[in-house]
């Protein structure tokens, strides 16, 4: 009868990516190699930082004051990479790929992977942002990639 309770357990134990968080992980987008409609992408996991943030960032050490960051930052966003060790993840058949354009009411427009990878090339669709600073945010649950989006700095 001991064994019992630790069933749910040992299920759990053997089964991590069921009862694994959904979370989103910004990254550098280092390479991408595609096979048919999956792709390999290479990554460099970074932290991203608003101006909401400029007091978290500055109690981290990378700026003397919030006026340093907001005069080094003026986009508004900030990247901080400190372990640049690269990572490989692969997409699947229903990873959803975004682009960020201009002429979207929300600003985001789903993309095949094929538009997706050309648009991280540098040959952006018409309305939509070039990929300056090739970062995405990476929807994961677990190592599936369930939403790859590209992450617009002005």
């Amino acid at each position: 009868m001991r064994l019992l309770p630790a069933l749910p357990l040992l299920a759990a134990l053997l089964t991590p990516s069921a009862l694994a968080a959904t979370t989103t992980q910004y990254a550098v987008l280092r390479g991408v190699q595609v096979q048919g409609r999956v792709a390999t992408l290479t990554l460099d996991y970074v932290d991203v930082f608003s101006d909401a943030d400029a007091r978290r960032v500055v109690a981290l050490g990378d700026y003397p004051s919030a006026q340093a960051y907001f005069e080094a930052n003026p986009s508004g966003l900030y990247v901080r990479n400190v372990n640049p060790l690269l990572r490989t993840l692969k997409t699947d058949a229903r990873t959803v790929f975004a682009l960020s354009c201009l002429d979207r009411p929300d600003g985001v427009q789903i993309v095949p992977l094929e538009t997706f990878v050309s648009a991280w090339k540098g040959f952006a669709p018409q309305g939509c942002w070039p990929f300056s600073e090739r970062v995405v945010a990476l929807r994961l649950n677990g190592t599936r990639v369930l939403r790859a989006e590209q992450v617009y700095f002005p």
